[in-house]
């Protein structure tokens, strides 16, 4: 095992349980409209996904679908967050106006965006979460292995069904993509710290 491969998952790993923490504070918060709670915590994710999607090229060199969706993750994310950063306090939220009517379309597509990417680490999830239940008969890594896959399977159905249906459509989306993140972080640095033919 290449040890910038294990170096790269948990690198990784770290960005994604990032994203899962900024994005409980910011629904606990309830962020939505307001810049100063929003704001912060978009950056840091932004941030976040950079990394997930740099070092995706690493993983790629084990197993190129769990790279490829962690890439297209990442660069989803990169350009939703700049969507919100970039636009929608400026055409949504500033002064007492009400919101320009491009607002809404870029909403929408913030959103569908979103809802991309958790769909993406949803196939991630899925395919790590079957490579530790295959290989691992009892355990700790058996139980993550089979909630890594059924997380995955959740969040493509629900993610890609909110995709095709619309913002607001279909509840619960974002939260299976978050617990998706999670166990596709916890996933990655097992099966990456594992010769290849073991997993």
């Amino acid at each position: 095992m290449k040890p910038e491969l294990k170096f790269a998952a948990q690198v990784i790993a770290v960005a994604l349980v990032t994203v899962v923490i900024t994005q409980m504070i910011y629904v606990a918060l309830g962020g939505g409209g307001q810049s100063h709670i929003a704001y912060p915590i978009w950056r840091i994710e932004a941030l976040s996904a950079m990394v997930v999607s740099l070092l995706s090229f690493v993983i790629m060199s084990r197993n190129i679908l769990v790279g490829g969706c962690l890439l297209v993750a990442g660069i989803f994310n990169v350009i939703q967050t700049g969507m919100g950063l970039m636009m929608f306090y400026q055409l949504g939220y500033a002064g007492e106006e009400s919101p320009n009517p491009v607002f809404f379309p870029v909403l929408r597509m913030s959103f569908y965006l979103y809802y991309a990417a958790k769909a993406a680490l949803g196939v991630a999830a899925f395919v790590l979460g079957l490579a530790l239940w295959q290989v691992n008969a009892n355990g700790i890594w058996w139980v993550v292995g089979l909630l890594s896959a059924l997380a995955g399977v959740g969040a493509i159905l629900l993610n890609v069904a909110a995709m095709l249906l619309g913002l607001g459509a279909v509840p619960f989306a974002g939260a299976i993509g978050v617990v998706a993140a999670l166990f596709t972080a916890a996933a990655l640095v097992r099966v990456m710290s594992t010769p290849s033919d073991a997993a």
